[in-house]
């Protein structure tokens, strides 16, 4: 195919997929195959005619296109949204007001007032919440963007009312100041009037607020991070003195325990060196920080896809990273290259802060290990997004290479003297970052709490993946399918703390994503060949016993010895306990008329027939049971439905019991310690709690029974939540209030 022939609108893993296939393959994986160094590939790929003529115009049609996307400012939309938000702010429903508004922010034109006016009016769906901090920050930011002059007494009256209610007498008198002055203003006589009238009973609400009310500080947003246990290695920087990098031939650098080290204990408190925001993700995630933006996120005024949690970071994202990618966005790049778009914020901020630069050079790429056609694909993103710099930003410009990289990036051997030795060098150092990041880089997740949509309220908690990140440090760690550490995430800061004890002289092992409760060792195997590069000889992927541990729940009873059968072979199975074989499917019929029994009780509750429901699951567990190996996810997701239809129609302790003989298998399958398990804890903990407040007979033994279990439950599931994401996370708050509601309960029972 001539490159002529390649149309340009095509997204651009199409684009690689078809400039591969206008090579000459063979001739150039022949000629690849020996290539050492990042700059030796993109030097080849620079003379590639090919690349060299598609990958401009492939470019300029995407820059052209940029104005018809559909995510781009758009006045019109802008406006659309904001009178949506009004019609829900006249109808009292604030929440959705506030969503609305700031959707209408996200998508107003920077030249347009609707941007600020936007802002103002989130600022009153924050007040009729009673989130004065917020309203106050939304305020300041809409006068920041020209709030137009005749509206703004309207802010400055919110803002006092905000100050009277947080108790800032001194604040409050501030606004009042700057509301007399706007009286003296050419405004019509009876917002005057109207206005003084404000200003009068704001004035005397103040002799209601104390004296010492005006010393109040603001509380701290976003908790500071915790300090590693036994404090900073000096040899390995976010790293705890109790581990240490060792070497080996076999193996490569690697983490090692110099000491005793006790389940939760912290071992490194790592911020990331760079991260992006995933692209499918809502949109509530700082971009500069990666803390939750909340309820006043502050967009870019110039694309939709970047939002701020306040003005300071999008003040440092506008003079850092952000000035060379809003181009990008706006093109709807980032979204079409992967892990590429973090290779290129690590090269931002390699000529913004080289201050880790050391660390982020020693990683390791694997480059002769990767294939042929994948390296290729990798080598012309890089030149691609070196010709965006080039192109359409001024990065070139104003950027001091050979200051800022050269002296530390010397393995590339370029003298940036001229303008190609300075492309050649960009572009080999994209694709070095790309090639590092595919073996090291993290995932920045975050839990989030599911509201169940029935009237019982369960609350669901999942984890889900915001951003990816890279982590110089805690790279360093070796992989195990059974890891021995955890980590979670404090906005873009890393935590890793000890998920069992660790001894002196044992290696600290890290997860990539293939753990083994998780994932089948075949599938773990080929994941990590194809992604890491290496056969994994960890002991879940050695020891025989492993083998067959998530077969069980997905198992047939043996009719033997009701161990699990394993479905290993097609014409027969065996028990994984006794040995016996069974030739047939014994358990066709029972199986289907227990799936009749599930689908047909799921009608009943939707029909809100809960009665007949009960009885459709209970003969179904029956059937499952008689089939289905003890630990098998199908029992537990029937006992699980079974509490929920309980939980429904008030009746606490039988669905306490079903949660409970449910959660054994949640245990089995996931761990003591895992937030599959505090999940079924927090579910049973808020069924419990319903019980002990509405019961009237609190002298039985039922009652007495659930206070004992109540109090046991939530501490497992604090310390659970302690050792995933610490005391700073919403959920471990929530459990904080259920123990102070079941200590108030406690106060009159000696358990």
């Amino acid at each position: 195919m001539n490159v002529a022939d390649i149309p340009i609108e095509m997204e651009w893993d199409k684009v690689l997929e078809t400039l591969n296939s206008t090579f000459n393959f063979s001739r150039l994986s022949s000629e690849i195959k020996d290539i050492k160094c990042e700059k030796e590939l993109i030097s080849h790929l620079l003379r590639n005619q090919e690349v060299m003529k598609f990958v401009p115009l492939w470019l300029k049609d995407l820059y052209s296109a940029k104005d018809k996307r559909k995510q781009q400012k758009n006045l019109e939309i802008s406006s659309t949204l904001k009178l949506s938000g009004n019609k829900e702010f006249q109808s009292k429903n604030y929440a959705a007001s506030l969503e609305l508004y700031t959707k209408s922010a996200l998508y107003a034109p920077s030249n347009s007032e609707e941007l600020s006016i936007a802002i103002g009016n989130r600022s009153a769906s924050l007040y009729y919440l009673n989130k004065w901090q917020d309203c106050i920050k939304d305020i300041k930011l809409a006068i920041k963007l020209g709030y137009p002059e005749s509206l703004r007494y309207k802010l400055y009256l919110r803002a006092a009312y905000c100050y009277l209610e947080l108790g800032k007498r001194r604040l409050v008198g501030e606004t009042i100041l700057q509301l007399r002055s706007i009286l003296k203003s050419n405004m019509p006589i009876e917002k005057k009037e109207r206005l003084q009238r404000q200003i009068s009973d704001i004035t005397s609400k103040m002799s209601c607020v104390e004296d010492n009310a005006d010393i109040t500080t603001d509380v701290t947003e976003f908790p500071l991070p915790p300090e590693i246990t036994y404090g900073e290695n000096p040899n390995f920087r976010f790293a705890s003195t109790a581990v240490e990098i060792k070497c080996a031939p076999e193996k490569g650098r690697y983490v090692v325990a110099n000491r005793d080290i006790k389940r939760g204990q912290i071992l490194f408190v790592e911020k990331a060196f760079a991260f992006v925001p995933l692209t499918h993700t809502k949109i509530d995630i700082c971009h500069n920080c990666c803390r939750s933006s909340s309820d006043t996120l502050v967009p870019c005024t110039e694309c939709v896809d970047s939002v701020y949690c306040n003005i300071n970071c999008w003040d440092e994202a506008r003079s850092s990273c952000h000035r060379w990618e809003c181009v990008g966005n706006q093109m709807g790049l980032w979204s079409q290259i992967g892990i590429a778009y973090l290779a290129i914020r690590m090269l931002f901020k390699c000529t913004t802060d080289d201050n880790r630069l050391n660390e982020v050079r020693e990683l390791v790429t694997n480059i002769s290990k990767i294939q042929p056609y994948d390296i290729i694909s990798y080598g012309i993103t890089s030149i691609m997004l070196m010709m965006y710099l080039s192109k359409y930003t001024d990065f070139f410009k104003v950027t001091n290479l050979k200051e800022c990289l050269a002296k530390l990036y010397t393995d590339f051997n370029c003298d940036l003297a001229t303008e190609g030795d300075e492309r050649l060098y960009v572009s080999s150092l994209l694709l070095k970052h790309i090639l590092q990041l595919i073996c090291n880089g993290h995932s920045i997740s975050k839990i989030n709490t599911i509201a169940d949509n029935n009237k019982n309220k369960l609350l669901i908690q999942q984890q889900d993946r915001v951003a990816t990140a890279i982590y110089p440090s805690a790279s360093m760690m070796n992989h195990s399918c059974d890891p021995n550490i955890i980590n979670s995430f404090l906005g873009q800061i890393l935590i890793t703390k000890a998920m069992r004890d660790i001894a002196a002289g044992e290696e600290v092992f890290n997860c990539y994503g293939t753990d083994f409760r998780r994932m089948m060792r075949r599938d773990r195997q080929e994941k990590l060949e194809s992604q890491y590069c290496f056969k994994c000889n960890c002991a879940a992927c050695t020891i025989p016993e492993y083998e067959d541990i998530l077969k069980k729940f997905t198992a047939l009873k043996c009719p033997e010895c009701k161990g699990p059968l394993s479905d290993n072979c097609h014409s027969s199975v065996y028990c994984i306990d006794c040995g016996a074989v069974v030739y047939e499917n014994i358990y066709g019929f029972t199986l289907r008329q227990a799936q009749h029994y599930f689908t047909k009780a799921k009608t009943c509750i939707q029909n809100g027939k809960y009665d007949e429901a009960l009885i459709q699951l209970k003969e179904c567990l029956l059937l499952r049971k008689d089939a289905l190996y003890k630990y098998h996810e199908d029992i537990a997701l029937t006992m699980d439905l079974i509490a929920k239809v309980y939980a429904i129609t008030g009746q606490w302790l039988n669905s306490i019991s079903y949660l409970e003989h449910s959660m054994v298998i949640i245990e089995e399958r996931y761990g003591f310690y895992s937030i599959e398990v505090c999940n079924e804890i927090n579910k049973l903990t808020d069924i419990c709690l319903q019980y002990l407040q509405e019961e009237s007979n609190t002298s039985s033994k039922f009652y007495k029974n659930v206070l004992k279990k109540s109090r046991r439950y939530l501490n497992r599931a604090q310390e659970i939540i302690d050792l995933f994401y610490g005391p700073w996370n919403e959920i471990y708050r929530e459990i904080d209030v259920k123990k102070k509601i079941l200590s108030s309960i406690l106060k009159n029972f000696n358990v």
